[in-house]
């Protein structure tokens, strides 16, 4: 059997209740824009932007459809589901969670040049067509507000998406080349370098907004220099200076900021040793040598909950390098 049925020749498609109309039609433009809006998010998912993105797109297209039906039809008490306040309220609460996750929170940025997030801002116009297309409808005809509502909340969605895309997609093309860097022997990586030290700070960041901490989170050369440093939203203004101090001690010492402490207290061997070079010695958790093989090439200072999370949000950052180290 034919998919063909050549009714539509004549340039006229029948509605979901039956009624023929031009093609041309404002209504038809309407529903026609939220089925292309629904390619283009499969397109967007054909791209893997991660299990859970994934779903909530996979979820998108299942309601588009019900959004859809409703513009195909003049007489929407015979649909059986609609979208409801329900559907826009679960997509807020999405964006919300998206936004946390992201550093670029409000800023526009350029599309592009990953297809991931590149996609999904393609989709995103899209969905701002499909919401003016239905606008346009609705000069001629009732529309719901739950339907425009919807389009909006989706665009919005559909950005936060792409930001967080374009942001996950430069932190792995940045740990690609971290891993490609630390694969070389030893002696070929000499020093941190700013890339890594991104990599090192995203993937610290990530745990710090999983346990709920806002940190301030330093990564220095190996001579103790501060290279990178990035203070999350929230994190308490002294938090700074003792991340930095933690990044230099353990750069200065190689090794943790923890293993001084007992070396410090009065039967220490390094008794005093807080009070030397201007007091930027750090004799608690939170700093780690950062090691290539045997040599020491920087060091990360974390700084803004308790012992315990910082060492675990420092711990995160150094993951990334030095899988399976112990300190």
């Amino acid at each position: 059997m034919g998919i063909y049925t050549k009714r539509g020749d004549s340039g006229e498609t029948s509605l979901f209740d039956g009624k023929r109309l031009s093609k041309s039609d404002t209504r038809v433009e309407a529903y026609g824009t939220v089925d292309e809006l629904v390619a283009a998010i499969a397109l967007a998912r054909s791209f893997n932007p991660g299990e859970s993105i994934s779903a909530i797109l996979k979820k998108v297209e299942e309601e588009l459809f019900l959004l859809a039906a409703e513009l195909a039809t003049g007489d929407i008490d015979k649909l059986k589901n609609k979208i409801s306040q329900e559907h826009i309220t679960w997509l807020e609460t999405k964006i919300d969670e998206l936004m946390a996750k992201t550093s670029l929170k409000n800023d526009f940025i350029v599309p592009g040049p990953y297809k991931s997030s590149a996609s999904l801002h393609m989709a995103r116009t899209i969905a701002r067509r499909a919401e003016r297309q239905a606008v346009k409808l609705g000069l001629e005809t009732p529309i719901r507000k739950e339907v425009l509502m919807y389009l909006n909340r989706l665009s919005d969605l559909l950005f936060a998406m792409s930001k967080l895309q374009e942001e996950e997609e430069t932190v792995k093309e940045a740990m690609e080349r971290v891993k490609a860097s630390y694969s070389k022997k030893a002696g070929d990586l000499q020093n941190m370098t700013l890339d890594m030290a991104k990599a090192i700070i995203k993937a610290a960041e990530a745990k710090a907004v999983e346990i709920g901490v806002p940190m301030v989170i330093s990564v220095a050369d190996k001579g103790g220099y501060l290279l990178a440093l990035h203070r999350m939203d929230g994190a308490i203004f002294a938090s700074i200076e003792i991340s930095i101090n933690k990044a230099f001690t353990s750069a200065a010492f190689k090794m943790p900021t923890s293993a001084l402490k007992p070396l410090a207290n009065p039967e220490g061997e390094l008794y005093g040793i807080n009070s030397q070079s201007s007091g930027r010695y750090v004799t608690f958790g939170g700093g780690f040598p950062i090691f290539c093989g045997d040599e020491v090439i920087g060091a990360i200072g974390v700084s803004g909950g308790s012992v315990e999370e910082d060492e675990m949000v420092a711990r995160a950052g150094l993951k990334i390098i030095t899988e399976g180290s112990e300190f």
